[in-house]
């Protein structure tokens, strides 16, 4: 084989320094005897130096570096689960500053407008620091007892915040007769924007926790903490909502000019509840098995539904001929959103009357005189509530004190609302007619 010297000179040096080792090969095994013959026994054991770090030592450093950044991850778990638990532990000590601002705030001593609004961006700060605990769990957590303390603390705080605005809201009863005007109305607004803070973050705070558990690895070992935590929490939320409703309840009987912004607690549920309520009944689908079933069950909701309409519509009626109406522009926002969801709402209706009809030869006679009831009784609701939401609006402006200045959104809403109670009442009499057509044909 052939061999420039300079290579031959080259790879003989290398060879000498350890950088270049050559395998046995019987082609080339003269070759490889001839150069190292040549080498000195110092650098023999270079070379053999060299080789048992290549088997052993290098081997055993990349162990031991595997090992000290598993060690590294787990360690990390640490400070992330005792952060959690500091977090939850500043939120309760936080909300506990604000239970006291609330309970130190007294009508009687005055300038509760000015307190309510401090307590207010007090709240309002203390969500943010709830969304940023929140924004910042990542799985996996392991739960500890501490945790579920602090989560059963949290939503005890929301309750007492709750309980302690009945007590405002009946305190500014005592001053209907002397407090001015925008300093009342103002106190009302206040006292609203406080419950309607109070109740987002009773929120939030369940919405933290659910996350929490949901990201926790240990459930299984703290299963029967974790149900008593949530039961304490489910009892703290219904609190709370009762809470709030009293406060509502109570400031809309203050006096004599009442503000709209009085109802916005109870309109904005009754939106959210039909809202609910046909996003649920687009995920239905009936059938043979379940219409009549179905249907009887939705028949009760919405008659709970109808009824909370007709208490708001008679407490409007009832103020309306006492008082005037100070219009605020998020009443006349509620009850236009209102006629939306009653038409979405009957909308539905007519979709189930068809299905209804196309299935009803394959039906027990017993199960589809039963479907048709409820179907009767369903579109009877919501010609009920949509003629009765239009008319709340009705008695509002006509007892209006600011209809000057709020004539271009009353002139909008009033629009809106005629709109969407045609459509309501026309999917409802087509439901209707659909049914009756059915009873007939099927005799």
């Amino acid at each position: 084989m052939f061999r420039h010297p300079r290579t031959d000179s080259a790879f003989r040096v290398l060879l000498r320094t350890g950088i270049l080792q050559l395998p046995f090969d019987s082609k080339h095994a003269g070759y490889c005897y001839r150069i190292n013959e040549g080498l000195t026994k110092n650098r023999r054991r270079s070379i053999n130096i060299y080789k048992y770090i290549n088997i052993w030592v290098v081997p055993m450093l990349k162990l031991i570096l595997s090992c000290i950044v598993t060690l590294s991850l787990a360690v990390a778990t640490v400070p992330a689960e005792a952060a959690l638990t500091t977090s939850l532990q500043d939120l309760v000590v936080q909300g506990n500053a604000l239970r006291s601002s609330l309970t130190t705030i007294q009508v009687s001593n005055g300038g509760v407008c000015g307190q309510l609004g401090t307590l207010n961006t007090s709240i309002e700060d203390y969500l943010s620091v709830v969304q940023g605990v929140y924004n910042q769990l990542a799985a996996p957590l392991t739960l500890t007892s501490a945790d579920l303390t602090s989560l059963e603390d949290l939503s005890g705080i929301a309750r007492d915040l709750a309980a302690d605005s009945i007590r405002l809201s009946l305190e500014l009863r005592t001053v209907e007769g002397v407090a001015d005007l925008f300093e009342y109305r103002s106190a009302l607004s206040a006292m609203l924007r406080l419950s309607d803070d109070i109740g987002t973050m009773a929120d939030r705070i369940l919405e933290m926790a659910d996350r929490i558990l949901a990201m926790a690895d240990n459930i299984g070992l703290m299963a029967d903490r974790i149900l008593a935590t949530q039961r304490i929490q489910a009892a703290n939320i219904a609190l709370t909502q009762n809470a709030i409703l009293s406060t509502q309840t109570n400031m809309i009987a203050l006096s004599k000019s009442l503000s709209t912004i009085g109802y916005n607690l109870t309109l904005g549920l009754l939106l959210a509840d039909t809202q609910f309520q046909v996003a649920e009944m687009g995920q239905l689908t009936l059938d043979t098995s379940n219409a009549a079933a179905t249907l009887s069950y939705l028949e009760t909701k919405t008659a709970a539904l109808s009824a909370r309409v007709l208490v708001v519509y008679d407490l409007i009626t009832k103020d309306s001929q006492q008082a005037s109406h100070y219009v605020d522009g998020s009443t006349l926002t509620y009850l236009g959103d209102l006629t939306v969801a009653q038409k979405q709402f009957a909308a539905v209706l007519e979709t189930y009357a068809a299905t209804i009809s196309q299935i009803a030869p394959l039906m027990q006679t017993p199960l589809l005189s039963d479907a048709t009831r409820s179907m009767l009784r369903l579109t009877a609701d919501i010609n009920t509530m949509s003629k009765r939401i239009v008319e709340m609006g009705d008695k509002i402006i006509v007892m209006a004190d600011n209809i000057g200045i709020m004539s271009g959104r009353i002139v909008e809403t009033q629009v809106i609302q005629r709109e969407n109670v045609a459509l309501t009442l026309s999917s409802a009499q087509a439901a209707q007619s659909t049914m009756l057509a059915l009873i007939k044909n099927m005799n």
